[in-house]
């Protein structure tokens, strides 16, 4: 049960971490132009399965799985995990 925990725990950080990268990442977008930064910032590096569909005719299933990291998602995911490592050694 505690390994089941921690690896939801570790998931939901990575998670968060990756959404707060994104937003992080959308905001330097808005706010440098075309250059050096946003280059930086917006060069995605891509890892997984593209979606394919298996069709039966009469069930039509689309498997696939794919990650999109970037630096500002990699700043996010340690983030997330140096905020919840904060909180849980304070107890």
């Amino acid at each position: 049960m505690e390994s089941t925990k921690g690896l939801l725990t570790g998931v939901l950080i990575i998670v968060v971490g990756a959404l707060l990268g994104s937003f992080i990442g959308g905001f330097i977008g808005h706010v440098f132009p075309d250059g050096m930064i946003f280059d930086l910032f917006s060069k995605e590096i891509s890892a997984g399965l593209q979606p394919t569909t298996l069709d039966l005719r009469l069930l039509e299933v689309t498997f696939g799985c794919l990650f999109r990291f970037n630096v500002p998602s990699i700043i996010g995911i340690l983030m997330a995990a140096y905020i919840f490592r904060s909180f849980t050694s304070s107890k």
